[in-house]
C-alpha cells in the first residue's frame, strides 16, 4: 500500500508498506534496521555497488555496510588516475578506499587497468613522436605489473580490459592500443595482469555484449585467449539498460553461453536510465549538447513503478540463473551518486534502488522480493 504520490519517497511510508525496512534513513540521519538487500542474495550471488571515494555521509556508509559485500572503484584505480604522467605513480585515492572496504569488511573488484577512454597519451610517446611497437608494450607490461603488484591480496579480481570490442562490424574497437600492438593487446594485458596477481580473478568487461552480435565477439574473444593459453575467468556484463529496453532474453542466452565456455559472469555496472535519450549505447565517448530534464523535480509515480517491475523482472531472471553469476554490481549507492546525472548530458535521473534522501524505492521492494521467493 504504496502512498498515491511518490515524486519523494518518504522513508515512513515505504516502511508501512515493506515492513521489514523499517528505520532506513532520512537524508542525513542514520537507521537502525538493516534494508536486507545483501541477505535476500546470500545464498545466490555477491552484490557490489560503485562508489567514488569513501567520504561517505553516515546514512550512506549505512546503507552501504547493510545492502552490499563488495564495491567497484568508480575512477582511481584507472590509469587517468593511477599515472597521468610516465613514472609519477599515485596510488593516495586508491589506497583510502581499498583501506576504507578492508577495515569495513568489503570486497574491492577493481576496475580497469586497460581502457581507451582513461589512458594517458604518455603510454604511446617516446621521445615526443609516436612510439614503438617494443616501446608501447613495455609501458603496458610495466604499467600493470606496477599496479597489480600494489594492489596483490587487497583485490578479488581485475576488470583487465574495459569496451575493447566493436559496436560494429568489426572485431576490436578502434582505439591507440590497437593501433599500436594490433589484437594481441588483450593478450598482453591479461598475461601481465595474471603475473602481478595471480591470485585474483581476471574480467573482460563491456556493455551491450549480452546483444547477439557483440555476444559472438566476446566468445571469440574468450576462444582466442585460451587457445593462446592466456587465463581469462570472467566476463562482466555492464548492465547499463534503459527503461522498457531491458533485454531479458538477450541477457539469458548470454549467460548461458558465456557459462558454457567455462567463465565466471557478473553484472558489473548495473542501472535502469529512466530519462529519455537519443541512443542506446553506453559509449562515455556519446554525448548529447542538449535535451530536456523532465524528472528535475521528481519521478512520477507511474515511471517508478515500471521500474521497479523491471528491475523485479531483471532479478527473477538473474535468481533463475544464479549458479552461472558470482556478483551484480550496481553502479552507484544512490541515485544522487549515479553517472547518469551527468551522462550523455546533464540531467536528473532516478536510475537505482535508493533515492537521493537515501530512502528505498519500489524498485528496492521487487529486487528483493525476487530475493525472497519461496524457492530461495
Amino acid at each position: 500500500m504504496l502512498a498515491p504520490s511518490l515524486r519523494v519517497i518518504p522513508a515512513a511510508l515505504i516502511c508501512a508498506a515493506i515492513p521489514f525496512l523499517c528505520s532506513v534513513p532520512a537524508a542525513g540521519e542514520v537507521p537502525t534496521t538493516t534494508p536486507f538487500l545483501k541477505k535476500a542474495f546470500a545464498n545466490d550471488f555477491l552484490i557490489g555497488t560503485a562508489l567514488a571515494n569513501e567520504n561517505l555521509s553516515d546514512g550512506e556508509k549505512f546503507l552501504l555496510l547493510s545492502n552490499f559485500t563488495n564495491i567497484t572503484p568508480e575512477n582511481c584505480f584507472k590509469p587517468m588516475a593511477l599515472e597521468a604522467r610516465e613514472g609519477c605513480l599515485n596510488f593516495n585515492q586508491a589506497d583510502r578506499l581499498a583501506a576504507f572496504a578492508a577495515a569495513n569488511g568489503l570486497k574491492v573488484n577493481a576496475h580497469t587497468l586497460v581502457w581507451h577512454q582513461s589512458c594517458p597519451p604518455w603510454f604511446f610517446s617516446e621521445g615526443g613522436q609516436p612510439a614503438s611497437k617494443t616501446t608501447v608494450l613495455k609501458n603496458l607490461r610495466e604499467y600493470i605489473a606496477a599496479v597489480t603488484s600494489h594492489f596483490r591480496g587487497k583485490v578479488e579480481s581485475w576488470d583487465v580490459v574495459n569496451e575493447a570490442i566493436s559496436d560494429g562490424p568489426e572485431f576490436l574497437k578502434k582505439s591507440p592500443w590497437l593501433d599500436a600492438l594490433g589484437e594481441d593487446y588483450l593478450a598482453e594485458a591479461f598475461r601481465a595482469a595474471h603475473l602481478g596477481d595471480p591470485d585474483a580473478k581476471l574480467y573482460y568487461n563491456d556493455y551491450q555484449i549480452e546483444q547477439p552480435k557483440k555476444r559472438l565477439k566476446v566468445l571469440r574473444l574468450i576462444r582466442d585467449l585460451k587457445e593462446k593459453g592466456v587465463r581469462i575467468d570472467g566476463i562482466g556484463i555492464q548492465g547499463h539498460w534503459k527503461l522498457d529496453h531491458v533485454p531479458l532474453k538477450d541477457i539469458e542466452d548470454s549467460l548461458e553461453a558465456f557459462h558454457a565456455e567455462g567463465v565466471d559472469v557478473a553484472i558489473t555496472e548495473l542501472d535502469l536510465d529512466v530519462v529519455p535519450r537519443k541512443h542506446s549505447s553506453a559509449d562515455v565517448g556519446i554525448t548529447e549538447t542538449s535535451g530536456d530534464d523532465p524528472y528535475a523535480s521528481g519521478c512520477p509515480v507511474e515511471i517508478l513503478k515500471r521500474e521497479a517491475e523491471q528491475y523485479g523482472q531483471l532479478f527473477a531472471l538473474l535468481r533463475k540463473h544464479r549458479d552461472k553469476i558470482k556478483r551484480v554490481t550496481f553502479w552507484g549507492l544512490h541515485d544522487g551518486q549515479s553517472w547518469l546525472n551527468r551522462w550523455p548530458r546533464k540531467r536528473t535521473n532516478h536510475p537505482l534502488l535508493f533515492g537521493r534522501d537515501l530512502s528505498p524505492k519500489p524498485a528496492l521492494n521487487a529486487v528483493l522480493n525476487a530475493g525472497t521467493s519461496s524457492d530461495h
